[in-house]
């Protein structure tokens, strides 16, 4: 892709979205890419690595939606969502009333290179949007798996820096003017397909697979049981 494709990537930032402006602004655009059914992909990424009940991490959550839509669709389980904005776990929260799964969902303010939990103390966990944005992506990525028991699942997605330009073009023109900048600074901070498998080696993580999809990448694997 001409000025994306074959670049260095650039760090965008660890710091995530941060402001009821800029929360309810990527409020809007979530919501709109999942009332055009585009946010299937990534739920049928999370469900196809085997997450479809039990206690369940994801980290980066955001507004909330792809989560909630894993809940709504997913046999059974609950959900706990972390962000490091108050003002994204504000949304997500209100955004979990309004799905009615409340009860089933909790939300905390949390780095995803630190996590406040227990190791083991997950059946699953996933993230997607985020992998781009941790400063040191190999921490989180063991931090994400520390919490995973051993047996569960694990699916991490995002964007990928080497989409074609009809992707992108199609991707951009589905984004609020004021959003498009910050879209294509997050594209030029993902991480191709190598460099994912790159990052998991290093992490010392082993997936089961690594894959370019339309939109992005999908890393998906379960942990290994104990011996």
């Amino acid at each position: 892709m001409a000025g994306i494709r074959g670049t260095d990537r650039i760090h965008e930032t660890e710091d995530g979205l941060q402001g009821p402006e800029l929360a309810l602004k990527y409020d809007e655009m979530q919501r709109h890419i999942r009332d055009r059914g585009w946010l299937q992909e990534k739920v049928d990424s999370v469900l196809n690595a085997g997450i479809d009940s039990g206690r369940v991490l994801e980290a980066g959550c955001g507004p909330g939606y792809l989560g909630l839509e894993w809940v709504i669709q997913a046999t059974g389980g609950t959900l706990v969502g972390i962000d490091i904005s108050p003002a994204m776990l504000d949304r997500a929260r209100t955004n979990a009333g309004a799905y009615g799964v409340s009860s089933r969902t909790d939300y905390t303010l949390a780095d995803v290179l630190d996590l406040p939990f227990p190791d083991a103390s997950f059946d699953h966990a996933f993230s997607s949007a985020s992998l781009h944005e941790w400063s040191d992506p190999v921490r989180a990525l063991r931090e994400i798996y520390r919490l995973v028991r051993p047996g569960g699942a694990f699916c991490v997605s995002d964007l990928r820096r080497d989409i074609d330009r009809t992707t992108f073009q199609f991707m951009k023109a589905n984004i609020a003017v004021d959003m498009r900048p910050g879209f294509r600074t997050s594209v030029r901070s993902a991480y191709t397909v190598p460099e994912a498998a790159d990052l998991l080696r290093q992490a010392g993580i082993r997936a089961d697979s690594v894959t370019a999809v339309q939109m992005g990448l999908v890393i998906a694997g379960r942990k290994e049981k104990e011996s």
